[in-house]
């Protein structure tokens, strides 16, 4: 899988945190989160998202300055088709 951006990334991170968590809690036949169990899913989520290769720690140090992140690819726009002239009334007038 590949991932192209920050945002797709945290979604992946945080969906596999929270499969993380949900498996320890039943495995330990709860029903609800607790306080361990949210600091695993932030621990998985933080390790994958270092393996998919944004330092998020070292992002948290950084905490207070104004651009923390990596910059966002620019968006490529979508070529346009040329619009159709618009059609011209041709005279015949032959006198």
């Amino acid at each position: 899988m590949r991932v192209k951006s920050y945002n797709e990334a945290v979604r992946l991170a945080r969906s596999a945190g929270e499969d993380a968590a949900n498996r320890r809690v039943r495995k330990a036949g709860r029903k609800a989160w607790s306080e361990a169990d949210h600091a695993h899913a932030a621990r998985v989520s933080n390790t994958l998202l270092a393996d998919l290769g944004f330092d998020v720690e070292g992002w948290i140090t950084l905490a207070g300055v104004p651009r923390n992140e990596p910059e966002e690819p620019a968006k490529r726009k979508k070529a346009r088709r040329p619009r159709r002239p618009e059609p011209v009334q041709l005279a015949f007038a032959f006198a």
